[in-house]
């Protein structure tokens, strides 16, 4: 590699033109940004522009103090949610029954559901429901220690309590 120095006639930058062009266009940048930036008195007058006044409505109703007695109902949104695992879909019954036996065998509770899809799978195989995900995250790993794949379904119903 080669050696780099101000004494080297091999440095790449030569001190004085840089130097120079350094100085030259700082120079002009704040020469045209006097020119082009100044402030003119007529910007600075604020007497010259029209300004609405703005009136708020809490402030009159803070100056009247009549207050009209709310009453508030809270609605809690609660959702109740059972998960499920997916372990297979189908184009025949037979092979999604195939499956449900081998998922029967090492104790799930399953369910074949027929949906109609574009791709060709017609019946799926359903684990479940499990009551939170931590249980539907356990039975997905068991299946894939069985070589088997999985998806989490989630199914949840939403309703709402009033209160006073």
């Amino acid at each position: 590699m080669s050696n780099f120095s101000f004494k080297n006639k091999k440095f790449p930058i030569k001190l004085v033109p840089t130097f120079l062009l350094t100085v030259a266009v700082s120079f002009l940048m704040s020469f045209f940004s006097i020119i082009f930036l100044q402030d003119s008195k007529q910007f600075l007058d604020l007497k010259n522009y029209d300004v609405e006044d703005i009136e708020y409505e809490f402030q009159t109703l803070l100056e009247n103090s009549s207050f009209d007695e709310l009453i508030i109902i809270d609605e809690v949104e609660q959702e109740e949610c059972e998960y499920f695992a997916q372990s297979g879909s189908f184009r025949t019954f037979a092979a999604a029954s195939s499956q449900l036996e081998e998922l029967k065998k090492i104790g799930y509770s399953t369910v074949i559901e027929n949906v109609a899809s574009q791709n060709g799978f017609n019946y799926k195989v359903v684990i479940g429901p499990f009551s939170n995900r931590s249980q539907t995250n356990n039975a997905r790993e068991n299946l894939r220690r069985l070589n088997m794949d999985s998806l989490e379904i989630k199914s949840c119903i939403k309703f709402t309590n009033e209160s006073t």
